[in-house]
């Protein structure tokens, strides 16, 4: 017999434990990339360089350590945009854009992979920086890798997100790039663009988060045809494994273990290759964390670079497991205090 129409509803679940008498913790929702984006965009400050080669334009948020971010091979600063908020609560993030990428003058056929790396120090200079972070994601590891073996004062610690040392390359794939390189408009023209890029990264954003893929769907569209060829025939001609054993920094290997971008045999070449390289694999993860897990993508990259906080810092904790350890002591380092975790992720280890 149905239960008559006056019957009251089941109550809701509470979140109180009844037997403890207590609040039970309830998961905070995913926070909205839209809003996440048109945070940033009113915060970050935006700047030009004239350099040699191109009008580069950067965005600066943060106090901190500086924090210079080498972006991927496609898509806009806007993807970016979540986990540089997030990091920008202890480090002064900069990220910059690629020739090409926007009416900037370059002359992408003389722009070479070394000229983007003298770009990448033309920028520190232009904002009077000594020692710098580099956090480099797939593409923009090989700029970091090539920047670290030449300059490795520079840098105290890098972290490499989705990295490679060296590509392979059909002949149907160099071909396609040739016919790029003079193929107008961005990548929206291209008809297979949407089912490739599905096929790779669908899979990594759940309903809960569908509003990121859609979002991030719609910012690669954007990038310009000729730019995205240009940079990919020069990783075409790139194979940085013979310097990899010449770098003598401190390099946190992040890779995800469902990336189909660059599959994670890369990070095995990586691992064996760098002297001083940790990595840690993100089980459940594919090429982009910093849409699909951001949270946990960027605490991983700000507890590796800020092991702890430098001595006479606010806030610094006498019992962490290395105080004063900071690879530049002597800086501001919000965000670090009683509670920090200290300890970089040990070699090999597959983050839970």
């Amino acid at each position: 017999m149905n239960p008559p129409m006056s019957s009251p509803l089941p109550s809701p679940p509470s979140n109180v434990d009844a037997a403890a008498g207590e609040p039970r913790p309830t998961c905070r929702p995913p926070a909205k990339v839209r809003a996440q984006v048109a945070r940033y965009d009113q915060t970050a400050e935006v700047g030009t360089w004239n350099g040699p080669r191109y009008r580069m334009t950067y965005r600066v948020l943060g106090q901190g350590p500086p924090l210079i971010w080498v972006p991927g091979i496609a898509a806009t600063y806007r993807g970016y945009a979540m986990a540089l908020n997030l990091l920008a609560e202890r480090f002064q993030t900069i990220q910059y854009s690629y020739p090409g990428d926007a009416p900037d003058g370059a002359r992408l056929g003389r722009i070479s992979h070394d000229d983007l790396v003298d770009d990448l120090f033309g920028l520190i200079d232009h904002l009077g920086l000594g020692k710098v972070f580099l956090a480099g994601l797939s593409f923009g590891s090989t700029v970091v890798l090539k920047a670290l073996a030449r300059e490795p004062r520079r840098f105290p610690r890098a972290v490499l997100q989705g990295a490679f040392a060296h590509r392979r390359f059909t002949l149907a794939e160099r071909a396609a790039l040739i016919v790029g390189r003079r193929f107008p408009g961005t990548l929206a023209r291209l008809p297979l663009h949407e089912a490739v890029l599905s096929y790779n990264c669908r899979g990594d954003f759940p309903s809960l988060i569908a509003d990121r893929w859609d979002f991030h769907l719609e910012q690669h569209r954007l990038t310009p045809i000729r730019a995205l060829a240009h940079r990919t025939t020069l990783v075409t001609r790139l194979d940085l494994r013979p310097i990899l054993p010449t770098i003598s920094t401190d390099v946190l290997l992040i890779h995800g273990r469902e990336d189909r971008v660059v599959p994670p045999s890369h990070l095995e070449v990586l691992s064996a290759g760098l002297p001083r390289a940790e990595a840690v694999v993100m089980p459940t993860v594919g090429h982009i964390p910093h849409l699909s897990h951001v949270d946990g993508f960027a605490r991983l990259i700000g507890d590796w670079l800020l092991p702890a906080a430098p001595a006479g810092c606010t806030g610094h904790d006498e019992s962490a497991e290395r105080p004063g350890d900071c690879p530049l002591a002597g800086t501001a380092c919000p965000g670090v205090g009683p509670g920090s975790p200290c300890a970089g992720p040990p070699s090999g280890h597959e983050l839970q």
